[in-house]
């Protein structure tokens, strides 16, 4: 068997020899699920003598799937026969074999992002709907449809009720998809969606592959999405060999349609599936692994498991709280030239992660400025971002009217229906002009010598240009503020009902912000020298192409990777978990919201820091900043807490325990016994008032804020010396007027 059992542990030989029938495998992070995959392979192939031509691995990258394909060459030889590929990949490939069974021909074209915009514009002109919200928003929809297997009018039946625009969705997408098919084009949700569709309406395509596929493996189960599994039903049949690995604590896209209920809700849909759990982790230290455990366990919707270390045991997890966003960044800072100073670690041995991407600039300024370079994941640089350059191109254009490229990046943007061909006739006139086109634009002559049509189109623009360049003498952060707001930023990225754009807009706020940070440490700033910084912070993160660089990065980004030093940022409330996942039914956002969580601190092999920021500046003001609950969960300290977070208030309630049934669920190790504590006695809270100063018995003195809610839930907020702010529910806290 060339050695495909040795050095494995023995819950990893039984699941390799388990090669009939529908398994699951619950493979906690670092556990070797990729190891048990390809070894089972191997297994099948080497022992049970199955050609590797009947073998399907599918996998979600082609990252994966390289790595998977490599395994298995060491194992088997370099001609195995496995198909080894990611869903989209394989899809692609058994559609243009039976292209002909749907209406397609063989040689049909596979659209991106920009070539589906553009149909999808087209569909609305011939269809008469002139609606710039829904053209943002239509692509969005046309996905979800086809990631849950809906038709047009399956779709429509979804919506209806719900969008006011439900019937023009279910025209657009249905002319739509007629342009792909007489173009012969699919986009690239198609794969699957027609995948799907070729499965169940020809005999031929299901055969084929029900005979050629007689073993049927699935790499991170818990991201699939509905028509994936559909896939995967389909082929595998109901009584044949179906193994599906993956873990249920992992499973964070579920804002791009994965479905956790896949995992969950296995056993269920084949009652004769044989479970398994790897919970051996060869990645990080017990003390890493128990805040992992704690956080997690909080969860209801989840297979119960904890993971074990087989590491010895390492430093303690480190957590930190910041006086501000600014404090934090350089104290992250900080530590890690400390750590590769006294510890040897290497640049690349560092990631810094954020749940948002607006939250790295403070990082990548910080590392810049201290000369470390870095890498960026999940997201482009903060300031490369298309949203903050187009900011900075209308920056550029007011402080050089020469900037040719600005102000053609800009001019239709937000949209105001100037397109190419009216951008090159001004490029052209200012061309033969020998000016720019800013001052073509602005230019008396143009009136009288470009097309009347083309002027109307550029009219706006030309308003706007003016008045920009008129209130350049405001302070710069004036200024900006006064730009995006004159420009149309919000309206163009909140109308469209797109989370993406939304996002967009968040950033730009986030802009907004770091040009008013930098002006008050720069009081003289003027519109030239910010530029000139902008650019600067760029150069100096990109100069060095060394492939020893820190990560900074989004939690979602680093899914599948690990760092020996991992800093969490940014633990606050409303940032982490989001005010977005806290709006959702129920507690299902919430607990997505926790598995990323989970997945950021499983990351770290050696060393993890977790850190928040008592005041972050955002979105033009100052924000006070509430610890995240995941901090004191991931600590598992609920009886010295000064707060303990109940899931029946979105608040912070002080002197009482949790509830019961948040406990449930819980290693009886990480928590003491739990009791309700008793109903207070009413008191007068009526001179508990802001600016008053009050003192507790274990925090000293503080000074109150802010003074909301009524009667039993009137709650206060508190500034301690040395502890920062603490919100209290006055009935219930012991607190004292200073007189």
């Amino acid at each position: 068997m060339n050695g495909i059992l040795d050095n494995l542990s023995e819950i990893q030989k039984k699941i390799v020899t388990d090669t009939e029938g529908a398994v699951l495998v619950l493979a906690g992070a670092g556990s070797g699920k990729t190891r048990v995959l390809t070894h089972r392979v191997a297994y099948i192939v080497s022992e049970k003598g199955v050609p590797g031509w009947n073998i399907l691995a599918i996998t979600f990258t082609n990252k994966a799937t390289a790595e998977m394909r490599e395994r298995l060459n060491v194992l088997l030889g370099p001609d195995n026969g496995v198909w080894v590929s990611t869903f989209h990949s394989f899809s692609a490939s058994i559609l243009r074999k039976f292209a002909a069974e749907i209406g397609f021909k063989q040689n049909f074209s596979i659209y991106d992002e920009t070539d589906s915009k553009r149909v999808i514009a087209k569909a609305m002109r011939e269809l008469h709907v002139d609606n710039q919200a829904l053209k943002e928003a239509m692509r969005e929809h046309i996905s979800k449809a086809k990631n849950l297997g809906y038709s047009p009018d399956e779709y429509f039946a979804e919506i209806n009720g719900i969008s006011d625009y439900a019937e023009d969705i279910r025209r657009i997408y249905d002319r739509y998809n007629e342009l792909l098919l007489a173009s012969n084009a699919m986009d690239f949700d198609d794969l699957l969606h027609r995948m799907k569709e070729l499965l169940t309406t020809s005999e031929n395509a299901l055969e084929y592959c029900r005979r050629r596929f007689r073993y049927v493996h699935v790499d991170e189960f818990q991201d699939t999405n509905k028509v994936q599994y559909d896939i995967v039903k389909l082929i595998a049949g109901e009584n044949g060999n179906i193994f599906v690995v993956g873990d249920d604590d992992q499973s964070i896209y579920g804002w791009r349609g994965a479905e956790i209920g896949n995992i969950l809700n296995f056993d269920k849909e084949y009652p004769s599936a044989k479970t398994y759990k790897l919970v051996e982790n060869y990645r990080s230290t017990p003390e890493i692994l128990e805040a992992a455990n704690n956080v997690i366990s909080y969860n209801t919707e989840r297979h119960e498991k904890s993971l074990v270390a087989l590491r010895s045991s390492g430093a303690k997890v480190t957590y930190y709280t910041a006086y501000n966003d600014i404090q934090e960044s350089e104290w992250v800072i900080d530590k890690i030239r400390f750590l590769i100073a006294h510890y040897g670690y290497r640049k690349s041995d560092f990631a810094i992660l954020v749940r948002a991407t607006s939250l790295t600039r403070d990082f990548e300024n910080a590392l810049a400025k201290a000369r470390l370079v870095y890498r960026v994941l999940g997201g482009m640089k903060f300031y490369d971002r298309k949203e903050i350059q187009d900011v900075v191109a209308y920056m550029r254009m007011v402080s050089n009217n020469m900037d040719n490229e600005a102000v053609s990046r800009i001019i239709n943007v937000p949209a105001r229906g100037i397109g190419d061909a009216t951008l090159m006739r001004v490029n052209d006139y200012a061309r033969e002009k020998g000016v720019s086109i800013l001052d073509a634009v602005l230019g008396s002559d143009i009136q009288s010598e470009l097309p009347q049509a083309v002027v109307k189109k550029i009219e706006p623009f030309k308003e706007l240009a003016g008045d920009l360049i008129g209130k350049s003498y405001l302070p710069l952060g004036e200024f900006t503020e006064y730009l995006i707001e004159k420009a149309g930023f919000e309206r163009y990225y909140t109308s469209t009902g797109s989370e993406e754009d939304y996002a967009r807009w968040e950033n730009v706020k986030e802009f907004l912000a770091s040009v008013k940070q930098y002006e008050e440490k720069e009081p003289d700033a003027t519109l030239e020298t910010y530029l000139q910084t902008v650019s600067l912070v760029r150069e100096e993160s990109e100069e060095d192409f060394d492939r020893d660089k820190i990560t900074v990065a989004t939690m979602h980004a680093v899914k599948g990777l690990e760092f020996k030093v991992v800093f969490i940022v940014g633990m606050e409330e409303g940032v982490f978990p989001s005010s977005q996942s806290l709006k959702c039914e129920g507690e299902s956002g919430l607990e997505e919201e926790r598995r990323v969580m989970y997945v950021a601190v499983t990351r770290a092999m050696d060393r993890l820091f977790v850190t928040n920021a008592n005041r972050r500046f955002r979105f033009k003001r100052v924000e006070v900043c509430m610890p995240s609950r995941f901090v004191q969960e991931a600590k598992g300290d609920y009886t010295d807490s000064p707060y303990v977070y109940m899931r029946s208030r979105n608040d912070y309630l002080n002197g009482l325990q949790p509830r019961p049934d948040f406990l449930s669920g819980r290693p009886k190790a990480v928590l003491p016994s739990v009791k309700r504590a008793e109903a207070p006695v009413q008191k007068d809270v009526s001179g508990f008032t802001a600016g008053k100063t009050v003192t507790h018995p274990r925090y000293g003195e503080g000074i109150i804020m802010t003074v909301t809610g009524a009667g039993k839930d009137m709650t206060a907020t508190i500034s301690f010396k040395n502890l920062g702010i603490k919100k209290f529910v006055l009935q219930l806290a012991p607190l004292t007027l200073k007189n």
